[in-house]
């Protein structure tokens, strides 16, 4: 999977090369769709980088996104139908529809924005990039208008931006914060509401969409499960850092597909780092006295982080007793995902591995859709149930 910080690097480099390129990017989806709102593809004339969930769909998002990019045509919005056509050799296995905003990029007028938003996935700096997908019916703001969110920069305000006003532009700045793509509507009082359709109504319409960078799976413990964790997390994209108190485990020869390996006592590796809601902290220690270490530490310094731990319900539930007595509140302790891992009944170190990822990936996905967590923390309710 291609994320922000590569498709991002990769517009930076096409465009310091001259050349421009259409950014195709999902606005919009009703329905099952393969893939979400905020995915999205580069297309040059040398091919593309990037997808939009490939097929039939993706192939027609192709060939418009050539043609705005040959005759240099204004952007557009394109509607793929996933629904199937029973007249169709092949039909997808997903049956939702995807709006894709198709805009040209330019070298002399978008290359520093363009590393804006590079430069902020690279540091894994709250950022979006807002554009205008429909004007509506005003001549003040033009189809594919657009500026980046960077919460870093306060000397670039937002409001007056396609009519938005202070209240709308506070807005954005926190949906920027929480990496949650959306569109927006553009009321006449400057005031924004969510828009659930694309069809237009006269107002413009705003797609916000957040720059996180590389999210980061940090494995703490490196014995047998470590090692095809850190495989698959790499396979999904994750930036990869390993820990372990002992040079024997944690090394290159062990884990040549890690970004880091750290070589430190546990408590200590967990401490330097600087976690956040990006960041997926995963204890898998060689006793539970360290796993105990990690939770403690990594709490303190939490920040949004997801934080799991494996073990028996027994072993996990006497843990967080005794974290519980030192006076960390309940709230923060549910936090926790322990014992870790969904239920597939895996036994070998792979397998566990699995269960482990799946438990990441239910957890991002979910979490992106609810800023506020509440349908993991059921999930975790009544798994302990």
């Amino acid at each position: 999977m291609i994320g922000p910080e590569e498709i991002w690097a990769e517009a930076v480099r096409t465009l310091e090369r001259d050349k421009p390129f259409a950014l195709a990017t999902v606005v919009n989806v009703r329905g099952s769709t393969p893939r979400e709102v905020g995915a999205k593809m580069i297309v040059r004339d040398d091919g593309q980088f990037g997808t939009i969930g490939g097929g039939c769909g993706e192939a027609e998002v192709f060939r418009k996104a050539r043609v705005l990019l040959e005759d240099g045509a204004e952007a557009r919005l394109a509607e793929v139908d996933l629904t199937g056509d029973f007249d169709q050799q092949q039909i997808g296995t997903c049956g939702g529809i995807m709006d894709v905003f198709i805009d040209l990029w330019r070298p002399h007028s978008d290359l520093e924005i363009a590393r804006r938003l590079a430069d902020a996935a690279d540091h894994s700096r709250p950022a979006a990039l807002l554009t205008v997908v429909d004007p509506g019916t005003t001549r003040a703001v033009k189809v594919g208008e657009r500026t980046v969110v960077d919460l870093s920069r306060r000397a670039a305000p937002l409001e007056g931006f396609a009519g938005l006003g202070l209240a709308a532009a506070q807005q954005l700045g926190e949906r920027t914060a929480d990496a949650v793509a959306a569109l927006f509507e553009v009321g006449a009082d400057g005031a924004l509401r969510p828009a659930a359709r694309i069809e237009p109504s006269g107002a413009p319409r705003l797609f916000l969409d957040p720059i996180t960078g590389a999210q980061r799976l940090i494995i703490v413990g490196a014995g047998h499960i470590a090692r095809p964790l850190a495989q698959l997390g790499s396979i999904l994209g994750f930036h990869v850092t390993v820990i372990d108190d002992r040079a024997a485990f944690a090394n290159r020869e062990r884990f040549p597909a890690a970004d880091q390996i750290i070589v430190r006592p546990f408590a200590a590796a967990t401490e330097s780092l600087e976690l956040d809601r990006h960041c997926y902290l995963i204890s898998v220690t060689r006793g539970h006295a360290f796993d105990e270490e990690v939770v403690r530490t990594a709490l303190k310094h939490r920040n949004g982080a997801f934080i799991g731990m494996i073990g028996s319900r027994r072993r996990v539930r006497a843990t967080l007793e005794r974290i519980a007595e030192d006076g960390v509140p309940a709230a923060e302790l549910d936090e926790v995902h322990a014992p870790l891992g969904v239920d597939i009944g895996a036994e070998t170190p792979a397998e566990i591995a699995v269960s482990i990822i799946a438990e990441i990936i239910r957890e991002r996905r979910t979490r992106a859709r609810d800023p506020f967590n509440l349908g993991a923390k059921l999930g975790r309710l009544r798994r302990s149930g």
